[in-house]
């Protein structure tokens, strides 16, 4: 089974300019999306698509087997969906690469995920037809708890699983016929925290500069 990993990684942002290559730790945050992906060995080929020239060059810069997909400015704006950014890199794909069976879309954002974490996704999609990262979450919801009864001890309640924006696996026929990331028999990897922590805004930069140097 071929397996290939695609970061998309859009110049524009709102939140964070440059979100995608700003300094963390020392390296461009992409780099440890990268890093990942390089090392699971389930993955054969590792994309980034990006309207950026200055990312691409980056990417490029800190590894140069990287191949590149440029996505048009009709797919860079703000409302554009990640699976459309999907559609059209797997589309470009495909004319250089044969036989793709899975996709494993990596988010830049998390880069707290590790090579086990990846490695682990790729194999579940053996028996799978996509695949999600979860954390157990032990709060209190107002659209599904009572909030007025009496709190249970942490210890006794069972947990809700939350989806998590590390990454997602699919199978691409399945992925390319429903145009959604998850599909068909779904299957949830456990990942540990704090690796599930995203940077999303200015203050979750230090938040996970902080991480890095405790794990």
């Amino acid at each position: 089974m071929k397996s290939i990993a695609i970061i998309p990684a859009r110049g524009g942002s709102v939140g964070i300019p440059n979100k995608n290559i700003i300094n963390l730790n020392g390296k461009p945050m992409i780099y440890y999306a990268l890093r990942a992906c390089y090392d699971v060995v389930e993955i054969d080929h590792v994309v980034v698509t990006t309207d950026s020239d200055k990312i691409a060059s980056i990417v490029s810069q800190l590894f140069p087997q990287t191949i590149i997909v440029k996505r048009p400015a009709s797919l860079s704006g703000n409302t554009v969906t990640s699976e459309d950014a999907l559609l059209h890199c797997i589309k470009e794909i495909d004319k250089s690469i044969d036989n793709v069976d899975n996709i494993v879309f990596v988010q830049a954002t998390s880069p707290l995920t590790n090579s086990s974490d990846l490695s682990r996704m790729v194999k579940t999609l053996s028996v799978h037809d996509s695949v999600a990262f979860y954390i157990d979450d032990y709060g209190f919801f107002f659209d599904y708890h009572d909030m007025t009864s009496p709190r249970t001890p942490r210890q006794l309640r069972n947990p809700l699983k939350r989806e998590c924006g590390n990454a997602w696996a699919f199978d691409k026929k399945g992925f390319l016929s429903n145009k959604s990331r998850l599909f068909g028999k779904v299957g949830l990897c456990r990942i540990e925290h704090p690796r599930e922590v995203e940077i999303d805004e200015i203050e979750d930069i230090a938040t996970v500069s902080c991480l890095m140097s405790k794990l």
